[in-house]
């Protein structure tokens, strides 16, 4: 694949357990591969103030990522994900987005260091300081919301009252996660019920194995790409689009 945002840099800093929190079954997801298609899915929109939302966000690993290498660009950070146990996990990490979130994390990394001494942790006290001066030096601030949601559910964002700007969703596949609905069109689902808090602007990426099939006449596909395992289609709804 061809990089067009974002070099093979050493993103030891965003490692899952340094700073931000891993728990076992929480998939994560590569740093350079997130920041392309988050760069990608801007290309598409004239947005400012970016609002992105995950509708399957597990530990809300890759959010936390783009965050902190987007403070600048994104304002609204929301995730939702049909178990409660990764809801309270998700927001552990996007909390990491805040300063009194990063101090706490810094703080308990010190804790560490005074138990084990591990190089790791003080490797870790390094990589939180880059943090803390990122979201500082940011212009806005992320507000981040969280909601238990099981989004092949029928009408399920029906009622939210946001739209988003760009939505990007790593859909369960694999040993580590899985759809609650063992559905062949899963992935249709999920796209129909975006539906309600899309506008003619709204960006979507999804990323699935490539054995998983989807199409959903209400989107047209702006590019496809292969990494490894997976694809990734970005998106966007068929009558916003101008060719």
């Amino acid at each position: 694949m061809n990089y067009k945002y974002y070099n093979n840099d050493n993103f030891a800093d965003f490692s899952s357990g340094r700073v931000l929190y891993h728990k076992p079954g929480m998939p994560n997801f590569p740093v350079r591969l997130a920041g392309e298609i988050f760069c990608r899915c801007l290309h598409y929109t004239d947005k400012k103030d970016i609002t992105l939302y995950d509708p399957c966000c597990g530990g809300s690993y890759m959010l936390t990522v783009l965050g902190l290498l987007n403070a600048k660009t994104i304002k609204n950070i929301i995730a939702s994900d049909v178990s409660m146990k990764s809801i309270m996990f998700s927001k552990s990490n996007l909390a990491l987005l805040s300063e009194d979130g990063l101090i706490m994390r810094k703080n308990q990394i010190k804790q560490m260091i005074d138990e084990y001494n591990k190089s790791s942790h003080l490797d870790a006290l390094i990589s939180v300081d880059k943090f803390l001066n990122i979201v500082r030096s940011s212009d806005i601030k992320i507000n981040v919301d969280t909601f238990e949601a099981d989004i092949l559910a029928p009408d399920i964002l029906k009622n939210k009252n946001f739209k988003a700007d760009i939505v990007i969703t790593d859909v369960p596949y694999g040993n580590l996660a899985s759809w609650s609905d063992k559905n062949s069109v899963a992935i249709n689902i999920l796209l129909e019920n975006l539906l309600p808090i899309l506008s003619d602007k709204s960006v979507v990426a999804i990323i699935a194995d490539k054995s998983q099939k989807f199409n959903n006449e209400k989107y047209v596909r702006l590019e496809k790409f292969k990494v490894g395992k997976r694809q990734i289609c970005i998106l966007k709804l068929k009558n916003s689009y101008d060719g």
